[in-house]
């Protein structure tokens, strides 16, 4: 059974500690984005990508997306904290994303498709969301038992998740070095 962090890890999830081993500024580096475009980050947690993309995305939106009700209810504290209005959260469940066809420009998946036990179903409705000409990008582990990684028979490999996505129809164009522990696969529809 894939792991999953729930409502009590929101803490560690945002903590200073993390920031020293995954760079929310390193990663947006390498995405395709320009200021005006609609994004989705699935699997948004409490929102350590979900901030930085919306102080980004300054002409455009952020639809933070978890299966938590409480994970969501922390992106939308910091963002009234920071005075966001560009941020939009929607629980989805593990079944259905909750987005709409063609309703974003691109859309960040960290550390969902190991959560999930349906990632082939993830990417679908990720395909069908991201507007022609978007992108989609995935952030995972590069190997099983690192710390507050999938243990190896939850494991999935690099090469089967970009398998996966370019099954669902996305198109590869190119993986990045994230942090010691992380890769960065970046596909475009």
């Amino acid at each position: 059974m894939p792991r999953k962090y729930n409502a009590k890890q929101k803490e560690y999830l945002l903590s200073p500690d993390r920031v020293k081993t995954l760079d929310t500024h390193r990663v947006m580096s390498f995405l395709p984005l320009m200021v005006y475009q609609d994004v989705a980050d699935v699997g948004s947690g409490p929102g350590y990508f979900s901030i930085p993309l919306a102080k980004f995305l300054f002409d455009g939106q952020l639809l933070a997306l978890d299966i938590h009700k409480q994970m969501l209810q922390a992106v939308d504290e910091a963002a009234d904290k920071l005075k966001l209005s560009n941020i939009t959260t929607m629980q989805s469940t593990e079944a259905k994303l909750m987005l709409t066809k063609d309703s974003v420009d691109g859309a960040l998946l960290s550390f969902i498709l190991s959560d999930t036990a349906k990632p082939e179903k993830v990417l679908k409705d990720t395909k069908s969301a991201v507007r022609n000409g978007g992108w989609m990008a995935i952030i995972e582990w590069k190997n099983h038992g690192l710390q507050d990684g999938p243990k190896k028979t939850d494991f999935t490999g690099e090469s089967q998740f970009k398998s996966m996505a370019l099954k669902s129809g996305f198109r590869f164009t190119g993986r990045y070095h994230v942090s010691e522990s992380h890769y960065m696969l970046v596909f475009s529809t």
